[in-house]
């Protein structure tokens, strides 16, 4: 699964209406870089903070989500060429594609549900290699939340499989399509519980 290693995010009205005063009115698209993450293939490229995507090779960017989709969906190692409006320039930066790392591919996994996973410690710090997978955040809108997981509840088990890192927590959950279930250990409950989250659909 590919990974740029960057941040991104949309571009607001304002920001559509400036870019189309400098470009022309067909440069309102694309998407922000927000954060260039160290060590990602985005930094080794140099792209910056405040750069905005509008092309991929021969592809335009629309939106966020197109953007992370056709990124995931190339190969480790392929190099495009993206078109990025940066100040008053149009540049074109070659990126040569990464794998994805491990909590990327994780969060990614639980995102699908609603909620995110870390390596914790028994104190609650984030620890990696501690083997206590804790969730972080539930979104209140999602099937996460409707299955009744919180934060702080420690997953010990997905879909009948063992899970003590994130990388057996993406694998056990990338395997799954629309229902998954959950055995977690919560603070103030005595036994696992099982919680079924099922994506609409």
């Amino acid at each position: 699964m590919g990974w740029l290693g960057v941040s991104i995010g949309e571009v607001g009205e304002e920001m559509a209406e400036r870019l189309g005063s400098v470009f022309g009115p067909a440069a309102g698209i694309g998407v922000q870089v927000a954060e260039v993450l160290k060590d990602g293939p985005a930094e080794t490229a140099r792209l910056a903070r405040g750069d905005v995507i509008v092309r991929v090779d021969a592809q335009p960017i629309w939106d966020v989500r197109q953007l992370q989709r056709l990124i995931r969906s190339l190969p480790v190692n392929h190099r495009v060429s993206l078109t990025v409006l940066r100040d008053s320039s149009r540049i074109t930066v070659p990126v040569v594609i990464g794998p994805m790392p491990l909590p990327a591919r994780a969060q990614l996994a639980g995102e699908r549900f609603g909620f995110l996973v870390r390596e914790m410690d028994a104190g609650g710090r984030q620890s990696p290699g501690q083997g206590r997978l804790a969730i972080v955040f539930v979104d209140p809108d999602s099937p996460a939340s409707r299955a009744g997981l919180k934060p702080q509840d420690a997953i010990i088990r997905v879909n009948d499989l063992a899970v003590r890192s994130l990388e057996e927590f993406a694998q056990a959950l990338g395997r799954s399509d629309r229902i998954v279930v959950l055995v977690i250990e919560r603070r103030d409950a005595q036994n696992p519980i099982t919680a079924t989250l099922t994506l609409p659909g």
